[in-house]
């Protein structure tokens, strides 16, 4: 309690050490001070270093200027306080330890385009992928060699170390200029290394449904971002298409939920970096003025594997997961049905009310816009009669409510009465259909 104050002094009035020694000297006396507590199992002694380390640390690097050094520190201290809370079961005091050296690499990575003081990239990359490594590295050995649960604190600092060690890394190397292919085929290889590990060790073992989800989660966010590294923007989303489906098949015969899970996600990211969900949003609700655009080829693709994805994640309702697989499988049949309507409403617009500038009369527009909507719905009402796509039914009455609410905001406004009779006609067509197909469904 006197030294860390004394290390203050010595280092920003007395200038007898530098930023880097001062460093250095925090490390040995906190060190000293884990390794008491540690042997006389004294919890209060590992706190005074918690609580007096961390304050002292970011008052000297704020100081002096010098932040790689305490980054390092702050990096080995919160490995410690992971192992005392490994060997001794002391879990609080590696948050803040955690946190201190989250923020400490993220003060390294902005140090990096600061003109004052800079820092080396390379030192940045270093330190962030320390930082990565270290925490995986030691819940990689308590979960998977030790064969222990996966605890809350060790599913948030993996998802901190991602974003600050990875995702930093991909920041550095994009404001450098380069291509970071190298660090998506490499976040490829340890997303396969997760998949193959969650499901030929870890899903064998009893009572290791977390560690599961927690292997086979991490490996979803590291191949996304991997083929978002290496992959274009049109071949990234017939990837992502066809890992969904790849996912729901698997899910339809093992009956695993975080093959659903996945299979959701995939999907879902298929549809936003494609641009279907943008162009299904557009055709809904822009305005009818300018070049009328058409579906790419990838968006079918897309709306093919939504539907394939749809399909076989029906094949499987008896699971653990109940409502959440439920809900999982309606947001595939969103990412469908968005799709569906976006391709065909681009398609049909420029053939029923096209015009000589290639922009699409607004009156037959919101006619068609309609017309699709409601066919949908019927046919929506329809596929949900079954037991098995009994999600689909949960958009009937959305998306009568959504017609009517479009109908008067673009029907009325910009239809002629005879394009308006064919809207209203179809939409009442709907209305008086599709929910009796829905009640026979529920019954």
């Amino acid at each position: 309690m006197v030294a860390f104050p004394l290390l203050i002094e010595a280092t920003t009035r007395f200038k007898v050490l530098t930023g880097a020694t001062s460093a250095l000297a925090i490390a040995a006396l906190t060190s000293g001070l884990l390794l008491v507590a540690w042997r006389q199992r004294m919890r209060a002694v590992a706190w005074i270093a918690v609580i007096g380390a961390l304050p002292t640390s970011f008052v000297l690097l704020s100081q002096t200027g010098v932040i790689a050094p305490f980054a390092v520190f702050l990096i080995a201290f919160g490995v410690a306080t992971l192992w005392l809370g490994y060997a001794l079961d002391w879990w609080g005091m590696r948050w803040p330890v955690a946190a201190a050296a989250d923020i400490a690499v993220v003060g390294v990575t902005l140090r990096v385009l600061a003109p004052e003081h800079p820092v080396a990239p390379q030192i940045a990359m270093l330190l962030q992928l320390s930082l990565l490594g270290a925490y995986v590295v030691s819940i990689v050995i308590r979960t998977l060699i030790r064969g222990r649960n996966v605890t809350p604190f060790e599913v948030v600092q993996t998802a901190a170390a991602l974003v600050v060690g990875f995702g930093g890394v991909v920041f550095l190397v994009g404001a450098a200029g380069s291509l970071p292919a190298a660090l998506g085929v490499a976040s490829l290889v340890c997303g396969a290394a997760c998949y193959g590990v969650a499901v030929a060790v870890i899903d064998k073992r009893e009572d290791s449904g977390r560690n599961v989800y927690f292997y086979t989660t991490l490996a979803l966010v590291l191949v996304l971002a991997g083929f978002t590294l290496v992959l274009g923007e049109q071949w990234l989303g017939v990837v992502f298409a066809l890992l969904a489906v790849l996912a729901a098949g698997l899910w339809s015969r093992s009956g695993r939920l975080f093959l659903l899970l996945h299979g959701a996600a995939y999907i879902v990211a298929a549809g936003i970096v494609s641009g279907t969900l943008r162009y299904g949003t557009w055709t809904l609700a822009a305005g009818a003025a300018g070049p009328w655009a058409l579906p790419g080829a990838v968006m079918l693709v897309v709306l093919v594997a939504g539907a394939l994805s749809a399909w076989l994640a029906a094949a499987q309702q008896q699971t653990d997961g109940g409502e959440f697989a439920s809900g999982l499988r309606f947001v595939i049949i969103l990412v469908s049905v968005w799709a569906a309507a976006g391709c065909v409403i681009g398609y049909i617009a420029p053939i029923a009310g096209g015009l000589a500038d290639r922009s699409v009369d607004p009156g037959v527009l919101a006619t068609v816009r309609t017309g699709v909507l409601a066919v949908a719905t019927l046919l929506i009402a329809w596929i949900g009669r079954h037991a098995r796509f009994r999600e689909w039914g949960w958009l009937v009455y959305p998306l009568l409510v959504g017609i009517g609410l479009k109908m008067m905001a673009q029907d009325f406004k910009f239809s002629r009465p005879a394009t308006l009779f064919i809207a209203m006609a179809l939409y009442g067509a709907a209305l008086i259909v599709a929910p009796r197909l829905r009640r026979r469904g529920d019954a």
